[in-house]
């Protein structure tokens, strides 16, 4: 299962659930590595439970709001699409063979990481995964019986629907 998850004022995630399963949230947001002066010991811990960080993460927050797994055209298929409600965008991410985590784009020249590090430190760096933008204040993605992915914008009002490219 996967699930996103809205930083308090930085660090928006997208993560891969699995039993006993903690993200964190409050006390950890974004990567442990991140967080200073943090540890797994700072959790609450439950028998069983164990810490991962993101599968990835936003440092600014761009309030996620859903993630669907896309059955849009054969190259996007069984891949996720993610909308957010603070710049109305979406983005794509591509899963790896194990569907454990992703493959993303590679750095951005030779002073970035690019998202090798598994977190968009700023716009520049988001844009590598966005898939569409000007939806508004997304609330919902759906895929519909059609195969064809749906797009709430609540602001708006309106519901967008999206086709793959022929």
């Amino acid at each position: 299962m996967w699930d996103t998850e809205n930083g308090e004022d930085e660090y928006d995630e997208i993560n891969l659930v699995r039993p006993g399963f903690n993200s964190g949230w409050m006390q950890v947001m974004g990567p442990m590595s991140r967080n200073f002066n943090k540890t797994n010991e700072d959790l609450v811990t439950l028998n069983g439970s164990f810490y991962a960080d993101p599968v990835f993460s936003w440092k600014n927050p761009i309030g996620i709001t859903d993630i669907e797994f896309t059955k849009l055209g054969a190259e996007l298929a069984n891949n996720i699409v993610v909308g957010d409600i603070n710049n109305g965008n979406l983005y794509y991410f591509k899963v790896n063979n194990s569907r454990t985590g992703m493959e993303l784009p590679g750095g951005l020249g030779s002073t970035s990481n690019g998202l090798a590090d598994l977190v968009a430190d700023d716009d520049k760096e988001s844009s590598l995964n966005t898939f569409g933008t000007n939806f508004g204040r997304i609330t919902d993605i759906e895929t519909g019986p059609d195969g064809l992915l749906y797009v709430l914008s609540y602001e708006d009002g309106k519901i967008f629907r999206i086709s793959p490219i022929i």
